[in-house]
């Protein structure tokens, strides 16, 4: 059973012609031409109209031409005669002809014109006759085919007068008619309605799909069944039925097939290899490229190009000519066999290259299509478009198209058996694997990486090793969790380009130290000598962007709090030569890096530059990017005092980075979630966020039970707060281990401490924070913002019963915040002000025993106690270190911290060169190694002799003058040496004066306080 849908507008105009054939008195009949394609509809249209007439009291008959010369003379006439079943001649009219024998028979021999006019008449008189009795609709279908005689038919009873309504309705394919035949029915349509059918919208076909296959392959398959059949409702129910058996959506279906061979077939044999050609092609049709692939010449292709037009297998288009329906040209191209396939394939792809060539409009995409389909004999070219088709829609963003590039030339290589080489074989997979990750889908891109480890390993090549396992590195890995697998992989890697001095073994380096920073506590320490081993490779083989990687691997070796002016002046120059080496995802890294060590310093700048990666972020338009920025979209509404825009960010961005399989999703939304829950001050929440640390930060420890201290603390849960701040206490390395979430630690670890009245640890972690006292603890990459130092200091203060300095502080970190914009920070800081007025004073730290030192300042003078004698002292240096070192007994405090970062800059020593004579050195460097490039293209032995020795010499100098990072040394000692001599001689020059005023201190102080690069006061 047929399925109808859509053609209300058609049906509409024939219901209105048969409604100009009403009336009174003899009339003219009115005719209507349906012209279109096979399969367009024609059929279908008529008989739903028909059938429609019929229940209305209309009477219809049908006659269909034959396709073939056995037809007799008017047979689609002899069967609409029969269809009316007329029972005669009228009585007295003896002498008249029956016009169905006559039809039957034909007119008598020799009666020649008259014979033929006494037909038509006859005819002419049935029809009348039916007309009496009721309307009557004639149609005549698939005229195409009829013989001249039933067309001369058509045109004298289309002129004649009738009693009655008759409506002539005359379908046809205008493509098809040829001869006589055309020019007839030029005549006759000059009488006619025309009424030409198109292909139906998508709405129609989407309603004809669901008639055919269902709802359900509607709603996934009619897009798809609309394109490929342009709306050809045969063609469209062919491809439904074809969904609604199950096989794939792709194949032509067999009725389809023969009604566009049958088309095919009447092309000449020059047109039928054009049209072969041009669908092994795709899209719009290229003359130049059709005429070398079919060695026609131009003129002659247009020629060819008309003829298939003619044919209704081309059509003109905005942008050329194309194929009238995709199902032509699969039709087409499935008909052709492998080796005709394989040899069209491989004469367009060598046809557009050499249009190419001639700076025509060729998109690489096509020809790697070509060359990919033309496997295994044209793998080269092959491999090479594929990689810049890949790499022109990388250019424009669309990873996930880049990598199906370089997917189905892999595939095709390894299927047909092509000899693609290991090396070619894992560049493909890495590169896929890149694009893959960039799109977003970690999981595909992380089974490439497998595989081409593999495949990298069984070579042995470092350099193929290297560059897998650098993409292996650009997954990640989730932080302070071990990384095993990442980290021994890296280390083969590095293993095995130890020594090359190439920019892999600089990367791998770099990568390694890295994820050895960001691994658990016991790791770290191996992280800083490879940063500084790929800095300087890096120099050495003077490349911008294996430099800035290297120098991402020194930045986050140095990161901890106090370092952001380090880090900053690093992140620049990341920036620098990530712009000079076009790498915009490393520029759009050190701007978030620059932000970062900008609020960490308390400097409101960072605002501007997270605004300028915001815009970078933006451009690259990667799913990973978009959730970096989300991230940081949170952070920055959070520290604006916005909880409920950032708790929504911050979700979003969750739900971002588990689509993209970023590692470290979970760990970033535990540190945000800290801020919104320390903000909102909710019980039950600080409880259970308590819990949830201690469970989510397993690789660290001392951090998890620090947040779970403060945040238990804070809920009043006390017991469960010194239960976990003892657990902190107890770890070994919870004073050692200093990452970038120490300031987190450190804080929440001083909250536990207050809220206990922990005064020991207090004035311990007050001797920590101080010289942080003018930073902010920012969580990770601008994660979070966990507030000014100033007010953990003062808040320690103020537990110590310190009221002044505790007031101090705190308003100095109100200051801050209003400077930073972080509102609820700010009103924190001033509630906690407030506080020192409203709460009752503490006690006053008790009495020390006699055998226990104070040293504290009293105004301009410094106050010492020691077995029950108190002595003042002037001020000097060298008490300010000692009492930095009685306030945190048994903790190592370096010289430099003790020196003071403003003291180490101003005693910093001129540089062995300065910035303009590094400049020099390698601008000179720079014209040598191009003297030398010079001197090899000419074949100039002795100029490249010369050129090389003056290079050797000048890296000898710039060597001994720089230090690995490429920085210059210094004249004379370093700081790090001066800082000791200096606090050395500070300390010793304060026991000297106490020895004058306390003895007995005095030689407590010699036994108990170590100086040197790191000083210690130890009383046991």
């Amino acid at each position: 059973m047929s399925t109808f849908v859509g053609r209300q507008d058609a049906l509409s105009r024939l219901a209105a012609a048969l409604a100009t054939t009403g009336g009174t008195g003899w009339r003219r009949p009115a005719l209507v031409l349906v012209s279109g394609e096979a399969g367009i509809g024609k059929t279908a249209l008529l008989a739903r109209f028909t059938t429609d007439a019929a229940t209305a009291g209309t009477r219809t008959a049908w006659g269909t031409c034959w396709n073939g010369e056995q037809a007799p003379a008017y047979w689609p006439w002899t069967q609409v005669l029969r269809c009316l079943d007329e029972p005669g001649p009228q009585p007295g009219q003896a002498t008249a002809v029956p016009a169905a024998s006559l039809l039957d028979a034909g007119p008598p021999s020799g009666d020649g014109a008259a014979g033929r006019l006494r037909v038509f008449d006859a005819v002419a008189r049935t029809l009348a006759a039916a007309v009496r009795q009721a309307p009557v609709v004639v149609v005549l279908d698939d005229l195409q085919w009829t013989d001249d005689a039933s067309l001369e038919l058509l045109r004298f009873l289309t002129g004649t007068t009738y009693p009655g309504a008759l409506l002539l309705l005359a379908a046809y394919r205008p493509d098809e008619l040829a001869g006589p035949a055309a020019t007839t029915m030029a005549d006759v349509a000059l009488l006619a309605e025309r009424l030409p059918l198109r292909g139906l919208s998508p709405q129609e076909i989407t309603d004809l799909v669901q008639a055919v296959a269902g709802p359900t392959a509607a709603d996934q398959w009619a897009p798809v069944v609309h394109e490929r059949s342009g709306g050809h409702p045969f063609f469209a129910a062919e491809l439904s039925r074809l969904i609604s058996d199950g096989p794939a959506v792709g194949a032509v279906p067999a009725a389809v097939r023969e009604v566009i061979a049958r088309r095919t077939s009447r092309l000449s044999a020059d047109c039928a290899r054009l049209v072969e050609a041009a669908a092994v092609g795709t899209g719009t049709l290229l003359p130049d490229v059709l005429a070398e692939v079919t060695g026609q010449p131009p003129a002659r292709i247009t020629d060819l190009t008309e003829q298939a037009t003619a044919a209704g297998i081309l059509t003109p288009a905005a942008d050329g000519t194309r194929f009238t329906h995709d199902l032509y040209r699969e039709s087409i191209y499935s008909g052709l066999s492998t080796a005709q396939r394989l040899h069209l394939h491989a004469q367009l792809a060598a046809a557009l290259q050499r249009r190419h060539e001639r700076g025509g409009t060729v998109f690489a995409a096509e020809i790697a299509h070509h060359c990919t389909a033309a496997l295994p004999h044209t793998i080269t070219p092959a491999l090479h478009w594929a990689r810049r088709a890949a790499q022109a829609d990388a250019d424009r963003y669309a990873f996930t198209d880049a990598a199906a590039h370089l997917g189905r030339v892999r595939t095709a290589a390894l299927t047909t058996g092509a000899a693609l080489s290991d090396t070619d074989h894992v560049d493909l997979l890495t590169a896929e694997a890149d694009h893959r990750l960039r799109a977003g889908d970690t999981a595909t891109a992380r089974d490439l990486l497998d595989t081409a480890w593999q495949r990298a390993r069984h070579t042995g090549a470092p350099d193929l090793i290297g560059t897998v396992a650098l993409g292996i590195d650009r997954i990640g890995a989730r932080f302070a969790m071990p990384r095993t697998d990442l980290v021994d992989r890296l280390e083969q890697a590095h293993h095995a380009l130890s020594g090359t001095t190439t920019a892999t073994e600089a990367q791998v380096t770099a990568a390694l130290a890295r994820q050895l920073q960001h691994s658990v506590p016991a790791d770290r320490p191996r992280a800083a000598p490879l940063a500084e081993h790929a800095i300087a490779v890096a120099r050495h083989i003077a490349d911008p962007a294996t430099l800035a990687d290297c120098l991402l691997a020194q930045h986050d070796v140095l990161w901890t709090p106090g370092t952001a002016t380090r880090r900053a002046e690093i992140a620049t120059e990341i920036g620098e030569l990530s712009r000079q080496a076009h790498n915009p995802e490393r520029q759009t890294q050190a701007l978030l890096l620059t932000a970062t060590a900008q609020l960490e310093t308390a400097n409101p700048a960072f605002r501007a530059t997270l605004h300028a990666y915001d815009h970078a972020a933006r451009q690259l338009r990667q799913p990973r990017h978009d959730y970096n920025l989300h991230i940081r979209r949170a952070a920055l509404a959070l520290l604006d005092g916005d909880l409920a825009a950032g708790e929504q960010l911050s979700a979003q961005a969750a739900t971002l980075g588990e689509a993209v399989g970023d590692a470290d999703t979970g760990n970033v939304r535990m540190s945000q979630r800290l801020e919104i829950v320390r903000a909102r001050g909710d019980a039950a929440q600080l409880r259970d966020t308590a819990a949830e640390a201690v469970s989510w930060w397993v690789g660290a420890p001392a951090h998890a039970h620090a947040v779970a201290a403060g945040f238990y603390a804070r809920a009043g849960d006390l017991d469960l707060a010194r239960r976990e701040l003892d657990t902190v206490l107890a770890l070994p390395d919870w004073r050692t281990d200093r990452s970038y979430l120490w300031s987190v630690f450190v804080g929440e670890l001083a909250t536990a401490a207050v809220a206990l009245d922990d005064r020991p640890l207090c004035r311990q972690l007050l001797g920590d924070l101080l010289p942080l006292s003018e930073t902010c603890a920012v969580n990770a990459a601008l994660v979070a913002f966990m507030g000014a130092h100033a007010h953990r200091i003062g808040s320690l203060h103020a537990a110590l019963a310190e009221q002044v300095p505790a007031r101090q502080w705190l308003g100095r970190a109100a200051e801050l915040h209003r400077r930073l914009g972080a509102r609820s920070w700010q009103a924190e800081s001033h509630a906690a002000i407030a506080a020192l007025d409203t709460q009752p004073r503490k006690p006053p730290p008790p009495r020390h025993r006699d055998g226990e030192v104070t040293l504290q300042r009293v105004g301009d003078m410094w106050q010492a106690r020691y077995q029950g004698r108190t002595v003042f002292l002037r001020d000097c240096k060298g008490l300010h270190d000692l009492a930095a070192l009685l306030a945190a007994p048994g903790v190592d405090h370096p010289a430099l911290t003790l020196a003071g970062a403003a003291a180490a800059a101003a005693d910093r020593a001129d540089p062995v060169l300065d910035r303009t004579a590094l400049a020099a050195y390698r601008r000179r460097l720079a014209a040598l190694e191009q003297e030398i490039a010079d001197a090899d293209d000419d074949h100039d032995l002795g100029r490249r002799h010369a050129a090389t020795d003056e290079r050797e010499q000048l890296l000898t100098q710039l060597r001994q003058a720089t230090r690995p990072d490429g920085h210059s040394r210094p004249l004379g000692t370093s700081a790090a040496e001066r800082a000791r001599k200096a606090v050395t001689a500070r300390i010793r020059d304060a026991i000297t004066r106490i020895r004058e005023a306390l003895p007995e201190l005095a030689a407590h102080l010699d036994r108990t306080v170590r100086t040197g690069n790191t000083c210690r006061y130890d009383p046991r």
